[in-house]
């Protein structure tokens, strides 16, 4: 996916459907942060809540462990 359609995809909260990012690789998001930042985000925080782990980025991109993306104001 590109970094478009990776907004897009967060603005209607949609699942990642890209072979660059592994679903379940980790429980603490490090994954969905450096899928983030290949795709040129800067990745503020990434940490586990309890049942995944998320990556959240400076302009407010969520993206879960599970590969569901959303954009959080």
């Amino acid at each position: 996916m590109t970094k478009d359609e990776i907004i897009n995809a967060a603005e209607s909260g949609e699942f990642i459907v890209d072979h660059n990012y592994q679903c379940f690789a980790d429980l603490d998001g490090t994954e969905a942060r450096r899928y983030l930042e290949s795709k040129g985000f800067e990745v503020v925080q990434n940490f586990d809540t309890g049942l995944n782990g998320i990556a959240i980025t400076t302009c407010g991109l969520h993206l879960s462990t599970n590969g569901y993306i959303y954009k959080k104001l």
